[in-house]
């Protein structure tokens, strides 16, 4: 039996995160007007270096070291000198014209004036990024489903072309190589026995709270409870995502919420993290199941030192019965998945 995708799901161009380093202050801002008019697959948006899906260095600013590495002077006076080595560089790059070092071997290079060619590197980008958009439109269409149709197995197809199996029972789905997102936002939904859950060779697999955490993270939309807004929030356990998907903020908010809960209200106080950004971090950290408003759900002893997220000295929140349901937390993500090779998010 074919099951349409989830009413009233609209289609979603997810948010894209640009990192740039060795720009002056001016030709910074002249690329960032520049990304902001760009119409692709996707929403471009500069943020941190190091938290973003792709990366911009200003080539007249690079050096080799005798060592091999490539560094990069800093362009802005709050930017320190950054060092990379290429070979374990695992997100695209992209070089701004000119580039000085002669044996540079720069596979993607663009002129930083010409706003024809920035969007063109958006463009190559958004290509190489195309597990990332797939995952976001899968991440959306789980999100999207009614609570009844979040159990057993489906098969989602497109012209009779299998593109993504999803086993609710085992946590789990796994999508074709080849997927597309256009695709897979016109999916339909097929319900299959459980021995159906296995995915074909060569599939890609996930967890389906990694997936969730993909489409929360680079959506515009206000995913976050409304009691997250209001009550008290605890700490539960860490984020069943890779540690490397989470944002500096991110980690500092896990950091206090270990050491004493507290409100959105506190918490702000207590990190100086913007609203907006503190709302999107914990809406992220709720979807991988690490925070509560239920402290009787806390698990006992699970403080994240044992993921090495922070020093022995914060202190665990601890407490709480394990064998009541978090009735805080997404359904779709309780059951504990089975291991699988994690995907970046």
């Amino acid at each position: 039996m074919a099951v349409q995708k989830p009413r009233g799901l609209q289609k979603e161009q997810p948010v894209l995160w640009l990192g740039m380093v060795g720009f002056a202050p001016a030709q910074r801002k002249s690329i960032e007007a520049a990304v902001a008019r760009a119409a692709g697959s996707a929403q471009w948006r500069v943020c941190p270096f190091g938290d973003a899906d792709g990366w911009w260095v200003n080539g007249a600013k690079c050096s080799i070291t005798e060592g091999g590495r490539l560094k990069v002077a800093p362009g802005l006076p709050t930017e320190h000198t950054l060092r990379l080595e290429l070979p374990e560089v695992d997100r695209p790059l992209a070089f701004a014209e000119p580039v000085a070092p002669a044996n540079l071997e720069a596979l993607c290079v663009f002129d930083p004036g010409a706003e024809a060619a920035i969007h063109a590197t958006l463009g190559r980008f958004e290509k190489w990024l195309q597990p990332v958009r797939v995952r976001f439109a899968l991440g959306a269409m789980l999100l999207a489903r009614d609570t009844e149709d979040r159990r057993g197995t489906y098969h989602l197809s497109h012209r009779s072309t299998l593109l993504a199996v999803v086993d609710f029972q085992q946590g789990m789905a796994a999508i074709a190589p080849k997927a597309q997102p256009p695709d897979l936002w016109e999916a339909t939904w097929e319900k299959r026995p459980s021995a159906a859950g296995l995915p074909p060779q060569g599939f890609k697999s996930s967890t389906i709270t990694e997936l969730a955490w993909t489409y929360v993270r680079r959506t515009d939309r206000d995913m976050l409870p409304p009691r997250y807004r209001t009550e008290k929030i605890y700490y539960r356990h860490v984020p069943r995502v890779p540690m490397r998907q989470l944002r500096d903020s991110q980690l500092m908010l896990l950091r206090e919420l270990s050491a004493q809960p507290g409100t959105l209200q506190s918490l702000f106080q207590r990190t100086a993290v913007p609203l907006p950004q503190l709302a999107h971090d914990l809406a992220c950290l709720y979807y991988a199941g690490s925070v509560t408003t239920s402290p009787e759900t806390i698990e006992p002893g699970n403080d994240g030192n044992s993921m090495g997220l922070w020093p022995e000295s914060v202190a665990s929140t601890g407490g709480g019965d394990r064998s009541r349901q978090d009735l805080t937390a997404p359904a779709i993500l309780e059951r504990r998945p089975r291991p699988t090779p994690s995907t970046d998010g």
